[in-house]
């Protein structure tokens, strides 16, 4: 194989190395967003929200909770609205529902997979994570925890690889680069 043709396979190969090594970490980049009481419950926690690639993970963690041990508490992720509208009375309609988290000992958890995206989420409408007060009959009872699912929370980049992940994909590149470029200076000699 002549010398082109050697650092045309090489430069082709750590492009589609960094190309893939950057699609993985894109896959797995979270969010964390916070959960705080409305309406003087006291309900605090997270809300963890993962793109898996096939949807969007969303990890709830409660404490606080008053209600006795096995109460159920709906959640959702409500568009429209933030937070302040939901409290204010004016909240968003259901986008997307989730699991219940149910009391144990005033903490709760639920994983609910979504079906949508990252940047649907955080790419302009709003949208908020809604936890809601106890199952007591018909009807949606209050929110209790909320979080604002905001487009400032993405990272600077706009996207889920980072800055840091982009200059070790860029570096290892040139690293492949200047090796190449030594194996075909030893050829020229």
């Amino acid at each position: 194989m002549n010398r082109k043709a050697t650092f045309a396979v090489t430069l082709a190969a750590a492009l589609l190395a960094a190309s893939a090594l950057g699609g993985a970490w894109a896959q797995t980049s979270a969010q964390t967003l916070q959960l705080t009481p409305s309406r003087g419950s006291g309900v605090s926690g997270t809300a963890v929200l993962t793109d898996t690639g096939a949807g969007v993970e969303v990890q709830l963690d409660v404490e606080g909770i008053p209600t006795a041990d096995g109460t159920e508490h709906i959640a959702h992720i409500h568009a429209g609205a933030t937070c302040a509208d939901d409290r204010a009375g004016a909240g968003g309609p259901v986008e997307f529902p989730l699991n219940s988290v149910f009391n144990a000992g005033g903490a709760g958890s639920s994983t609910t997979i979504v079906d949508t995206s990252f940047d649907e989420l955080f790419g302009g409408e709003p949208y908020y994570v809604n936890v809601h007060a106890e199952m007591t009959g018909e009807g949606t009872p209050p929110g209790v925890a909320c979080a604002d699912v905001a487009a400032a929370t993405m990272p600077a980049t706009g996207g889920a690889v980072s800055p840091a992940t982009m200059l070790l994909l860029g570096g290892a590149a040139l690293v492949v680069l200047a090796a190449t470029g030594g194996v075909l200076a030893r050829q020229r000699a």
